[in-house]
């Protein structure tokens, strides 16, 4: 007896569930997003975020914090993600690379691939996976695989990141 009531009372939610969602309301926003959506110049975007995204991998090669820092939005939150490590405020995030930056003797990250997925007219997914050559001033030597997840938002100083993940796997030492 339990069970058939259980199922009732699931069949029941589940009904009622489908049920509100074909009736649910069409509203301005939600018509305005599918059309923006629809209207995206996905192949704009697309060419617009992977420029900044070279400039970005330049300033990166060149370890210029002042350079880098500018590919990350002062007016939206950023938030970011290194190594498992979270980064809930742009300073906290600047103030890691910059101390990451200044222990590196040199770095070369070669973009292996870029792929950007358009999400509005004014924001977009970027995916790259990346080799990273870096000697450390300690003398360490170490190469990498590198991949980032971003967000990137355009506003009034152009395309930049509101969202940063990346990680890394070291690749075996060379004999």
């Amino acid at each position: 007896m339990k069970k058939i009531v259980l199922v009732v009372v699931l069949l029941t939610t589940f009904f009622c569930g489908i049920s509100a969602i074909a009736e649910e309301p069409r509203n301005a926003e939600k018509d305005s997003f599918m059309k923006s959506s629809a209207d995206l110049d996905k192949t704009g975007i697309v060419k617009e975020v992977t420029d900044r995204f070279t400039q970005l991998v330049a300033a990166i090669n060149q370890k210029d914090i002042a350079a880098w820092e500018k590919y990350y939005s002062k007016n939206e939150f950023v938030s970011a993600v290194a190594g498992g490590v979270f980064f809930a405020t742009r300073s906290d995030w600047v103030q890691a690379i910059t101390s990451n930056f200044s222990m590196r003797d040199s770095q070369q990250l070669k973009v292996r691939e870029v792929k950007v997925f358009p999400l509005a007219p004014d924001t977009a997914l970027l995916t790259s996976q990346n080799r990273v050559d870096m000697q450390l001033k300690n003398g360490q030597a170490t190469i990498s695989t590198h991949v980032y997840t971003m967000i990137w938002k355009k506003g009034k100083s152009g395309w930049q990141i509101i969202h940063s993940h990346e990680s890394w796997v070291n690749e075996p030492a060379r004999k």
